[in-house]
C-alpha cells in the first residue's frame, strides 16, 4: 500500500517545497516506507533525500535541510502503507472464531500486529514476528508493547495458542528486557488448562523480568455460544473467581514487599462474577491496563463520588432510563440508588442480555442493536434511554451487528441519549443538564 499523502500541514517544510494532498511518499535516503514508524524514525536526521510520486505521475527527489526531529508536515490516511500483520495462530479461545455469521468482514480480522500493540496497546503474541519485525522493534525501541503471554510453560502456550512459535515465550520476553522495552502482559485464563499452579509459575516467571514486565493482567476466557467444532471451555465459576482473588491478593502483598509495586491486576469481570467488591484504588497502581477492562469500575466510582457532593437535593420531575450489560449491573444499581435520592427524579435500570453471543457473554460494550431492541420492545416510546458510547463502532452511530443507532430509535420509539463512559457525562445525562 502506498503512503497516500492526503493533506498538508499549513506553512510546514512539505507546503513550502510543493508537496501536495494525493502525492505518494516513495522513500526516505532510499528506504521504503511501510508505516507511519517508518516516517517518524526516519525523518528525524537533519538531512534528506525524500522521493515522492506526484499525483500526475512525475518523480520528484527532494534534498531537504531541516532542524533534528522538526515534522515535514505530511498527513496521511492511515498508520500503516503496507498490509496489517495478522495472527496465524489458531488460539483455543479466540473469540473471533467463535463470532456469527454475517456479521461486517473487519470483525473477522485477527490482528498481531507489533505497530499496533505499540500505538494502540493492542496485545500480540509475538508469534508472527519475522526476524525484520524483530529488527525493527529493537532498532527503533517500541515500548511499551502489550503481549497476550497466557502462559510461560512452552508445551502449556504451545497448545493454547496452537503455535510452535509460542513455545518461545521465555526468549522473547527475555529478548525484549535485555533491549530496555517494557511489557504488559496479559494472562487469559481457561479454567484447567492454564490455571492452579500453572497460572502462580506464570505469574512468578514473569515477576523476574520485572521492570521490563510492566504489569500482569488477568482476564476470564470469554465464550460464547458458537463454538461448535472448537476445543471445549467454561468459564470461570464464582468459587474459581473467589479462589483467583485470593491468589492474586497474596501475589500483590508479595510484589509491594519486594518491588513497591502491585504488578499483577484482576479483571473488573472476576471480582463481579464473584461478588466480591470492586478493590480500592490503589490496588490499581496507575491503571496499566485499563483498556483491558481492569479498573474501569474502581474509575467510574472514584469519579462519581468526586462528583457527589454536587448532586442536587431537588430537580423538577424527571424519568430516565439507563441502559447496561449484565455484568455492570451491580455497580450501575449502586449508582442509580444514591441519584434517586435527589427528589423528583425516577432513574431506572435496563439490564440487557446478550442473546447475540449465546448468553454466556455478559460485558455491555458487545451489546448488540438486535438484543437492545428486544429489551426496549415499546415499553420506552417517548421516554428518554441513556446508552454508553462503548456499545458503539468509533466514531460511527454502529454496534457490532450493523445496527445503527438510528435503527434502535425507530424500533423503540425510545429518545435514545450517548454518553460517554465518564461519571460526570452519566449525571449530566440523568439529570438533564
Amino acid at each position: 500500500m502506498p503512503a497516500v499523502v492526503i493533506d498538508i500541514e499549513e506553512n510546514s517544510i512539505a507546503d513550502e517545497i510543493g508537496i501536495a494532498a494525493g502525492d505518494t511518499l516513495l522513500s526516505i535516503d532510499g528506504k521504503e516506507i511501510s508505516d507511519i514508524l517508518d516516517y517518524q524514525f526516519l525523518i528525524r536526521e537533519e538531512e534528506l533525500l525524500v522521493d515522492i510520486q506526484k499525483a500526475d505521475g512525475k518523480i520528484w527527489s527532494i534534498e531537504i535541510e531541516k532542524d533534528y526531529h522538526e515534522d515535514l508536515g505530511l498527513i496521511f490516511d492511515d498508520i500503516l502503507f503496507d498490509r496489517l500483520k495478522v495472527c496465524k495462530n489458531r488460539c483455543v479461545f479466540c473469540f473471533i472464531d467463535q463470532l456469527p455469521g454475517q456479521m461486517r468482514k473487519t470483525l473477522y480480522i485477527k490482528d498481531d500486529d507489533y505497530r499496533h500493540s505499540f500505538l494502540f496497546g493492542n496485545f500480540i503474541t509475538l508469534t508472527n514476528l519475522s526476524e525484520h519485525d524483530w529488527d525493527k522493534i529493537l532498532t527503533m525501541r517500541l515500548s511499551p508493547l502489550y503481549i497476550s503471554v497466557h502462559a510461560l510453560q512452552p508445551e502449556v502456550r504451545s497448545m493454547m495458542l496452537g503455535s510452535r512459535q509460542a513455545a518461545s515465550i521465555r526468549e522473547d520476553l527475555l529478548r525484549l528486557s535485555q533491549a530496555g522495552i517494557e511489557c504488559h502482559t496479559q494472562i487469559v485464563v481457561c479454567p484447567g488448562i492454564n490455571d492452579g499452579q500453572i497460572l502462580e509459575d506464570t505469574i512468578e516467571g514473569l515477576a523476574e523480568l520485572y521492570p521490563s514486565v510492566a504489569s500482569i493482567g488477568i482476564v476470564p476466557v470469554g465464550l460464547t455460544g458458537y463454538r461448535k467444532k472448537l476445543p471445549e471451555l467454561r468459564t470461570i465459576s464464582s468459587a474459581e473467581a473467589k479462589l483467583l482473588i485470593a491468589t492474586i491478593h497474596r501475589y500483590q502483598l508479595e510484589f509491594r514487599r519486594d518491588l513497591g509495586y502491585g504488578l499483577v491486576y484482576l479483571a473488573d469481570e472476576i471480582y463481579l462474577k464473584a461478588g466480591q467488591p470492586i478493590p480500592e484504588t490503589d490496588y490499581y497502581d496507575d491503571f496499566p491496563q485499563i483498556e483491558n477492562g481492569i479498573g474501569i469500575c474502581r474509575i467510574l466510582m472514584d469519579e462519581f463520588a468526586e462528583e457527589e457532593s454536587h448532586l442536587p437535593d431537588k430537580i423538577e420531575e424527571r424519568e430516565v432510563f439507563l441502559l447496561t450489560g449484565e455484568s455492570a449491573l451491580s455497580i450501575m444499581e449502586k449508582i442509580c440508588r444514591r441519584m434517586n435520592r435527589i427528589e423528583g427524579l425516577n432513574l431506572k435500570i435496563i439490564p440487557v442480555k446478550n442473546y447475540f453471543f449465546g448468553g454466556q457473554v455478559t460485558v455491555t460494550g458487545l451489546l448488540t442493536g438486535l438484543d437492545i431492541i428486544a429489551a426496549l420492545g415499546k415499553n420506552y416510546a417517548g421516554k428518554e434511554v441513556i446508552v454508553p458510547e462503548i456499545i458503539l463502532k468509533e466514531g460511527q452511530d454502529i454496534l457490532l451487528d450493523d445496527t445503527k443507532l438510528e435503527d434502535i430509535k425507530m424500533a423503540s420509539g425510545a429518545d435514545i441519549k450517548v454518553i460517554q463512559g465518564t461519571a460526570g457525562s452519566l449525571i449530566e445525562a440523568v439529570l438533564g443538564e
